[in-house]
């Protein structure tokens, strides 16, 4: 889900999105050098800290990652079986913790199970960076630096639109759930075809509720003049300030530190 925006007005939220995009893009490449769950607990320590500056609501986190838990168990087992002991530079990542079958076959390593872990730690620091970037960024900067990056106006519509409308068609679907819980709807039907016929009654309504809010936008629109022009001009333009400089040095410096911690001393491993 891509959590609204959220005003404030916190040292990240005053940055120019060109530094936030390139902050962004510095953990994920962050996350992406490191096998070592340690180390990918800095990177979700890091986001978490930045998640907690900006002061995320703790059950909007919540909410975020309770639909992964099934996901996290997977990844995890999966991970622990499928990973062959030779791809481990240590020996004891190669050790087996236990068998899924007797006659020790189908072991799960302990690098297998180290790499799950990585891989865990890897969404969740992308969906918590994502999550800080979208909810310190209006949509009006989201656009500028669109047009900054010369995306074509309709492409760049298309975006901005996405990222401000999924929280409102997310909170409508909660709303929709709890009118038709409360009318009796059994959302607890077995098998595909009973999974299927439960959730028609939320279907329907947020596919009617989808095709509402495009006609309302497309009016909107119409009549604020949209696509008279092909020139586009801002309210606001985007101007680097100071702590933009010393934040994009700040960025540059922690990926390239990590850059050769990982192929110089070749640390964070399995």
């Amino acid at each position: 889900m891509v959590p609204e925006y959220l005003p404030e007005n916190t040292f990240i939220h005053r940055l120019d999105i060109r530094t936030k995009m390139l902050g962004f893009l510095g953990i994920i490449i962050f996350t992406f050098l490191f096998q070592h769950p340690l180390y990918q607990l800095l990177t979700v320590s890091l986001t978490g800290l930045l998640a907690f500056w900006i002061r995320i609501p703790l059950r909007k986190i919540v909410r975020m990652f309770a639909p992964l838990i099934p996901i996290v168990i997977s990844i995890i087992l999966i991970t622990g079986f499928t990973f062959a002991p030779e791809r481990f530079d240590q020996a004891s990542n190669q050790a087996i913790l236990f068998y899924a079958l007797p006659g020790e076959r189908l072991g799960a390593t302990v690098g297998g199970v180290l790499m799950g872990t990585t891989f865990l730690f890897r969404l969740f620091s992308m969906m918590i960076a994502s999550s800080v970037l979208t909810l310190t960024t209006s949509m009006d900067d989201f656009t500028q630096f669109f047009q900054k990056m010369k995306v074509p106006a309709e492409i760049s519509m298309m975006l901005t639109t996405a990222i401000r409308f999924i929280p409102i068609l997310d909170k409508k679907r909660r709303l929709i759930i709890e009118a038709q819980k409360a009318r009796g709807v059994n959302f607890n039907d077995k098998g595909i075809i009973g999974t299927i016929r439960a959730y028609l009654p939320i279907m329907i309504p947020m596919f009617i509720n989808s095709i509402l809010m495009a006609n309302s936008l497309s009016m909107a629109m119409l009549n604020r003049g949209y696509g008279l022009s092909r020139t586009w001009t801002s309210m606001r333009e985007l101007t680097f300030a100071s702590r933009d400089y010393w934040t994009i040095s700040l960025i540059v410096l922690a990926v390239t530190s990590a850059a050769f911690v990982r192929f110089k001393l070749h640390l964070g491993v399995l």
